[in-house]
């Protein structure tokens, strides 16, 4: 059996994770699950993408991840499993599959072919994600419970990839994580010593290695856990302070001599 991750946006008040994995257990009890996150924002695609990207490099090798973030639930969009590496992930075709990466394989789920009695127009998760996911655990070949389609039309992953023009690199933050950290789409190599983040009137060009060694109450640039630039306050939420939340530009000012460094 193959190892199987969950991430949601259904939180912990209501039964639906609780379902989840009673279906899995009924489909695939003898194989290990673990819990990504059920704390995505409700029907929030991009923050779905993010942590979705963020563990993706921690996850078993072989992990089959049922990733349910799905605002366009029961309507047109597609639900599908997408191989990428030797991981799979099952999801509506939003954005989060592609997040993973490039996918060798792709297929659309057939509900039929799943073997479905039913099928609610409001819950997929539970009667199309994880019989799949349980389907791929066990090791069968998802031709025998859904149809090839081509990698290249899954919709877009919506996190975009930085920009540079010239000694200016332009970013966005991505998320804020749980203690008020901004992490940006800016890898921590391209912001060298004596770079300068700009968002509006804010400037930030101290650096720090460590939370608890940064000035209390001063935002510090910090090289994050996913090797991307993050801003952090000592003790304080650099969200609150710099009035900066997920989706908003940030720009890195290289410094003279630095640009190709960067």
């Amino acid at each position: 059996m193959k190892p199987i991750a969950l991430l949601t946006d259904f939180g912990l008040g209501d039964a639906y994770v609780g379902v989840l994995h009673a279906v899995l257990i009924r489909e695939a009890g003898q194989a290990q699950r673990f819990d990504i996150s059920h704390g995505v924002p409700a029907g929030d695609i991009w923050t779905g993408c993010y942590l979705l990207r963020y563990a993706w490099p921690d996850l078993p090798p072989v992990a089959v991840v049922l990733a349910v973030v799905d605002p366009g639930v029961g309507t047109v969009r597609r639900a599908v499993a997408a191989q990428v590496g030797e991981r799979w992930i099952v999801a509506p075709d939003n954005g989060l599959p592609a997040a993973a990466g490039t996918p060798a394989r792709c297929f659309t789920l057939d509900p039929g072919r799943l073997g479905a009695q039913r099928v609610s127009a409001t819950f997929h998760g539970r009667d199309l994600f994880a019989p799949a996911v349980a389907r791929l655990s066990r090791g069968e070949d998802p031709h025998t419970f859904a149809m090839p389609c081509d990698p290249a039309t899954l919709v877009p992953c919506p996190l975009p990839d930085p920009r540079r023009e010239g000694a200016t690199i332009h970013g966005v933050v991505l998320h804020v994580d749980r203690f008020g950290n901004l992490i940006t789409n800016i890898p921590w190599t391209q912001a060298p010593p004596g770079a300068e983040l700009r968002a509006g009137w804010r400037r930030v060009v101290e650096r720090s290695e460590t939370y608890a060694d940064a000035p209390p109450g001063k935002a510090v640039l910090m090289e994050g856990s996913s090797g991307l630039l993050e801003v952090a306050v000592n003790g304080a939420s650099a969200a609150e302070l710099l009035e900066l939340g997920g989706g908003d530009p940030v720009e890195i000012h290289l410094p003279p001599g630095g640009v190709e460094s960067a």
